[in-house]
């Protein structure tokens, strides 16, 4: 009878993982019943039985840290006041479709017996299979909040809200970004820097020591003060009677340190674009402005080298005067606008690197103890 209401349990729970579009999860399940009823179960005790036992628990821990759920921990104030140096963040990896291992040290436990081979390690930077991502439950979406490797070093873990996705015309103007001509709206956890005039200091002082949250105030040359606030923090200021102006502070010049540095286009951290983000199959006409805009991405993420030479675009040393993409990239960004290194600084990041969606805080030591209002919450 036990066998049967677990028969009945698993069959339902099949079935829903079935209509999220979890075909793979389902096959997996019923293979590990297989294996339970066909070998183990019909293995007299002894120690064969035993070590596979073993096998049998590992595989499934081992299956749901690569295909299912992740921790991570956040390790600086970029997407403040979202996510807080500290957090410990839980990543569902279902979301979006789990993304299959691309070497032996991408499989957890596995990867400790390669670490000993020292050929192995000579390629631990590498890529050994090529990219496969099973069914996800939900595509991403703008304002998703997901983790991903650096398109520098795989190694290099980041966690950034998504701004732009496939084929999208993104443009940012004077710090407010817009989509496809549409204004994004901000989440109001998103910080930025403000200006402002203060009557009173020592009641200014006091208003932002009051916010739960670190701001950060100083002086500028002008007498105005700089702050990095939320909507929320801000619309309380403007309340006060001793504020005598407020405006956000705005990069106007031309930052070199830009993921496109081509001098004619005059861009910046809060001027930028229209600027196309690359989807599969979208083909540009190479050009200056193309080359400049898209360049890091090709070479990095393509699996080819586009160079330009006395004029003439060249892809893998053959003429070229077009490029087709071979994936989906976004453009991403952390909370704190001016605190953050993102897609400004390092360019689109591929669906390749996408690892998975952040779900909710586990735990956070912000402040340096254990904050019981940040236990469980859950990220937007």
């Amino acid at each position: 009878m036990t066998d049967k209401i677990y028969i009945f349990v698993l069959l339902l729970f099949s079935s829903l993982l079935f209509l999220f579009g979890l075909w793979w999860l389902v096959i997996f399940l019923i293979l590990q019943i297989i294996i339970y009823y066909k070998f183990i179960k019909a293995f007299k005790p002894g120690i064969l039985k035993y070590l596979i036992s073993v096998c049998i628990v590992f595989i499934p821990i081992i299956g749901a840290k690569t295909l299912t759920f992740d921790i991570f921990k956040i390790p600086s104030s970029s997407m403040e006041n979202t996510l807080f140096s500290g957090d410990v963040i839980m990543v569902n990896k279902l979301k979006y479709g789990p993304r299959l291992p691309r070497s032996p040290f991408d499989i957890p436990f596995v990867n400790i017996a390669f670490y000993f081979n020292d050929n192995a390690k000579k390629r631990i930077k590498e890529n050994w299979w090529s990219y496969k991502r099973l069914s996800g439950i939900t595509n991403i979406k703008q304002g998703d909040i997901f983790v991903f490797n650096s398109t520098w070093s795989k190694q290099f873990i980041l966690v950034k809200r998504c701004i732009g996705l496939p084929g999208d015309t993104l443009q940012i103007k004077n710090g407010t970004i817009y989509t496809n001509n549409n204004e994004f709206i901000e989440p109001r956890s998103v910080k930025n820097n403000y200006k402002f005039k203060a009557e009173n200091k020592a009641t200014l002082y006091k208003a932002l020591d009051s916010f739960s949250n670190n701001v950060i105030l100083k002086n500028s040359y002008n007498k105005f003060n700089l702050a990095s606030l939320t909507a929320s923090q801000l619309e309380h200021l403007k309340k006060q009677d001793y504020i005598d102006s407020v405006s956000i502070q705005i990069d106007t010049f031309a930052q070199k340190k830009l993921f496109v540095n081509l001098p004619s286009l005059q861009w910046g951290f809060d001027n930028m674009g229209p600027i196309i983000i690359p989807k599969k199959g979208m083909k540009i006409i190479l050009n200056k402005e193309t080359f400049a805009i898209y360049k890091r991405a090709i070479n990095s993420s393509e699996g080819c080298k586009i160079e330009e030479i006395d004029g003439f675009y060249y892809i893998d040393s053959q003429k070229a005067t077009y490029y087709t993409f071979k994936q989906d990239y976004y453009f991403m960004m952390g909370d704190n606008r001016k605190g953050t290194l993102d897609s400004r600084k390092w360019g689109f990041v591929p669906e390749e690197n996408i690892i998975g969606k952040v779900q909710c805080v586990l735990y956070s030591n912000y402040g340096g103890e254990f904050n019981w209002s940040r236990l469980l919450k859950a990220v937007n």
